[in-house]
């Protein structure tokens, strides 16, 4: 079969990896200079004749190796298409899967296999690798070839049903099993497959539970070896010591032998290191595994690697050994070291004592990106414990024996570290020396701009896919390990998405929801969109008491996976604190909520506003910046904190801020208008719905994140347009800013199918009125304003008729303005409201004046103070100071 297509595949996606950068050297045929993932020096290869494996010049130091089916697994899922089986050649699927995906020599294993079909949940077959089991064709096992499939099956293989494989095995067809031969027991066919071909008998057990007894009691007392090779892994390991010690039992020989990695031994073949050296590494590995005592295992450390001193775990307890030469010499009348027969001489010549009750594990480094600060964690394992403690060390932990024992002391309970500097030495040497695992922290949660990375507490996603995260918590994104350190909000996981809920939503929350909705789901992506438009707008929602503000942003946040959260008052935290609520969380909206209560109830005085709004015109740009704080240095260095999430205002009175501010606003205003008896039922089924069944929503969204952004950059220049050419509509930003949510609405079809093109249409209409109103509010002062002004005037402006030996004439009076500069306006409030009593005026609350006058257009506000009253001499009255339009206030 002609493999050489798949080849030229694998070749096209190596030339164009930028991450490698490989240069092919003809005279040899191989792509050389590539930069290495691990080391990130120039030194990873690759021929260009076998692509299989790239691999690291530097493989002491180094030892990068990555088979090119992990690196570009597209290339190696689809062989039912790519290799077709048809009546003239029945095993071409299976034939060119064994031999490109795993490596083997079909024409050396032709009469193995054979290529089977599988019925899949929805009728459809899918093609398999099929291996006949227990030497007839009445039962099988058969693996599912193409990804697809396994995906749709729920699992990659299975055994035809009504036989049983407990105690049996599979062997290579005509393999003979001689007297003192030495057979490996491995668990995968695949598995068995590469040992025979590396020139091993082999067979395969199948599972890690499972022993074949029928062929040990068929061949017991012929002297053979059996070699027990699982997979090297918690789950078998615990097998394998039981099975040892049944083939003792039954006076049979027996050895353990364990790869020390994730490695399998078909891995091993691949890599062309499944051969007698390796094979013996693996079985002092096993004999490690195996001891059973202290000394014991010192023995087989000393056979393996022979010591003067090292450290030992053994039964969740770490022991000092230490070996004399000089003794074992004179024991062992100077003969060498045999594993046989050199157990009494060492035995003489090693002392073991412990050292701890405990075995602390080095997993790996975190570091913190902002301080560069380490900690060391540790995975330990304490004596008579089932627990399993996690401790993070700091540097000064691993300084002196003291300390460390100290260390184990606060993270165990009642672990303890009696050895010496010498014994801790070693332990370093051990779990440091070398490459270390590195993990870099971030102090928020989302979206990580350095790696492309969504980073949630469990989970995350990257370039469309979702991650996992690993027992410690953190994501491997190839040799970069990364997480978040903010875990206080916690995030459900589902990537179960369903838009059941979508028509009870349109007709609870109609035009205002959907556009909430397309905005929550645009924050997912804020940065993107920054790094193009460099600003993204802000959001408010204001509304009528019982309009159902809540109730949306609490189903929203379930969409996002967060449940029981509207958002953060702000007005409860200090100002030192805003700084720590706007930076946790990245490509994910802050909701601000009842900010607009009053913090000064009197009538009169300095301004009362309940909160400067001002202060987050800065974070609307791209990398804006919240605060600056310092770095501990012995320099000047600071860190500047970065806004970026985005910022949703929620609360009942329109927002009041300078126009700056509120260009940036696009707002949305909830009534209670659509509230209808008949919707009540669909409202309370919304407020049901469990996170965990919509939470799949983000899962979704940043899974199609490629086809959302292109859909919003598309949209966006559109609606832009459109904007443009409403004369209504005059400032840019106001356009930008609401061309964006209009964008994020045409967007959701991307997620949300089921939205009609009309509802969209209506919603994008919607938005546009609301940047008819937007850029109306700039162009005016606010309602309330106005009134304050028309009042004024009502009450300040009087004509005085004035007769005397000057003649008749008409004289201006003002009865509320205390300036004596004519540039400007002095009103005292408490005055003022008297006034409006007496002349039958209506009342507005001080308290809105006060929010509301500093963002007077018709008379700017200049500040509030004590002035000198032109209309009473010689008092100081507090007012509010206004320029007169044209005025010089001089």
């Amino acid at each position: 079969m002609d493999y050489t297509q798949i080849n030229r595949d694998v070749v096209a996606a190596l030339e164009g990896d930028g991450a490698l950068s490989l240069v092919l050297k003809a005279t040899s045929n191989i792509y050389r200079e590539g930069t290495c993932p691990k080391c990130e020096r120039k030194t990873v290869w690759i021929s260009a004749e076998k692509p299989i494996v790239l691999r690291c010049d530097r493989e002491d130091k180094c030892g990068y190796q990555e088979r090119v089916r992990d690196r570009y697994p597209d290339l190696f899922e689809n062989f039912s298409k790519r290799f077709p089986s048809s009546d003239e050649d029945p095993k071409a699927t299976a034939r060119a899967y064994l031999s490109i995906q795993r490596g083997f020599p079909t024409a050396d294993i032709e009469d193995w296999f054979d290529q089977g079909f599988y019925r899949l949940p929805d009728s459809t077959w899918a093609e398999t690798v099929r291996f006949y089991l227990y030497g007839g064709k009445e039962y099988y096992w058969e693996r599912i070839i193409d990804k697809a499939h396994v995906e749709k099956a729920g699992q990659k293989a299975h055994f035809k049903k009504g036989g049983s494989s407990r105690g049996k095995h599979w062997a290579p067809p005509g393999q003979e099993i001689q007297p003192e031969d030495k057979i490996f027991i491995v668990e995968g066919i695949f598995h068995c497959i590469a040992m025979t071909l590396a020139g091993y008998n082999a067979v395969a057990a199948f599972s890690c539970s499972n022993l074949p007894r029928a062929l040990i009691e068929k061949n017991k007392g012929q002297g053979i070896t059996w070699c027990l090779a699982y997979d090297d892994e918690p789950g078998a390991r615990k097998h394998v010591a039981k099975y040892y010690r049944e083939l003792k039992d039954r006076n049979e020989r027996a050895e353990v032998l364990q790869t020390g990695s994730r490695k399998d031994w078909d891995d091993l073949y691949r890599e062309k290191r499944l051969n007698d050296s390796t094979l013996e590494e693996c079985q002092w590995r096993g004999r490690v595994f195996i001891a059973q005592s202290p000394k014991r295992k010192a023995y087989a450390l000393y056979g393996w690697k022979p010591f003067g001193k090292t450290v030992i775990a053994h039964g969740d307890r770490l022991y000092a050994a230490r070996f004399s030469l000089e003794e074992f010499n004179k024991a062992n009348d100077n003969d060498p070291f045999d594993w046989d027969f050199s157990w009494d001489a060492f035995n003489q010549a090693t002392k073991v004592e412990q050292i701890s009750n405990c075995v602390p594990e080095f997993q790996y480094t975190e570091i913190d990106r902002l301080t560069g600060e380490r900690r060391y964690f540790f995975q330990i394992q304490k004596a008579g414990s089932k627990r399993n403690y996690l401790g993070a060390f700091s540097p000064n932990a691993l300084s002196d024996p003291r300390a460390f024992g100290l260390a184990l002391l606060s993270h165990t309970d009642g672990g303890s570290f009696e050895g010496g500097a010498g014994d801790l030495k070693i332990l370093k040497a051990r779990w440091l020396d070398g490459e270390v695992a590195r993990v870099t922290t971030l102090p928020h949660m989302g979206f990580d701009e350095d790696s492309g990375t969504y980073i949630f507490p469990g989970f995350g996603y990257r370039q469309g896919k979702f991650l996992p995260a690993n027992a410690h918590g953190f994501l491997q994104l190839g040799d970069t390990a990364i997480k978040t350190t903010f875990e206080d909000m916690p995030v459900c996981h589902s990537d179960q998405f369903s838009s059941s809920w979508w028509s009870d939503f349109v007709t609870v929350f109609h035009f205002n929801g959907i556009a909430a909705l397309a905005y929550f789901t645009a924050s997912l992506f804020a940065r993107q969109i920054k790094e193009q438009h460099q600003a993204f707008h802000f959001l408010e929602l204001t509304g009528e008491a019982d309009a159902g503000k809540s109730t949306l942003l609490r189903f929203l946040w379930k969409l996002l996976g967060r449940d029981n959260y509207e958002g953060v008052d702000l007005l409860s935290t200090s100002i030192s604190s805003y700084g720590r609520q706007l930076g946790k969380v990245s490509n994910l909206p802050v909701v601000v909520i009842e900010s607009d209560r009053e913090t000064n109830g009197s009538t009169g005085g300095r301004p009362g506003k309940s909160f400067d709004w001002d202060i987050f015109k800065k974070v609307y740009d791209l990398d804006g910046v919240i605060d600056s704080r310092g770095v501990k240095t012995n320099d000047n260095k600071t860190h500047d904190r970065l806004f970026r999430g985005t910022l949703v205002i929620s609360q009942n009175a329109t927002v009041q801020a300078s126009a700056a501010m509120l260009s940036r606003i696009v707002h949305l205003h909830c009534t209670t208008a659509h509230k209808r008896p008949e919707n009540r039922p669909l409202a309370d089924r919304l407020k049901r719905e469990s996170v965990k069944n919509l939470a799949g929503y983000l899962h979704r969204a940043l899974t199609c994140e490629d086809a959302w952004l292109a859909r919003f950059f598309a949209a966006f220049d559109r609606h832009r347009e459109t904007l443009s050419a409403d004369g209504g509509i005059t400032q840019g930003r106001v356009i930008d800013c609401h061309a964006q949510l209009m964008a994020a609405v045409d967007a959701l079809q991307v997620l949300l199918p089921a939205c009609s093109g009309d509802l969209l249409r209506a919603v994008q209409a919607h938005l546009q009125e609301r940047a008819r109103d937007r850029q109306r509010r700039l162009n005016n002062d606010h309602p309330i304003v106005e009134q304050f002004w028309d009042t004024y005037h009502f009450i300040n402006d009087q004509v005085m008729h004035i007769d005397d030996q000057d003649g008749e004439r008409d004289l201006p009076i003002e009865r509320l303005n205390h300036s004596i500069d004519p540039a400007l306006i002095a009103i005292n409030l408490n005055e003022y409201l008297e006034h409006c009593r007496k002349r039958g005026q209506e009342l507005v609350p001080v308290a809105e004046l006060k929010q509301l006058l500093p963002t007077s257009q018709r008379y700017p506000f200049e500040n509030c103070k004590k002035v000198r009253s032109r209309r009473d001499q010689g008092s100081f009255p507090r007012c509010w100071v206004f320029r007169k339009s044209g005025g010089t206030g001089q």
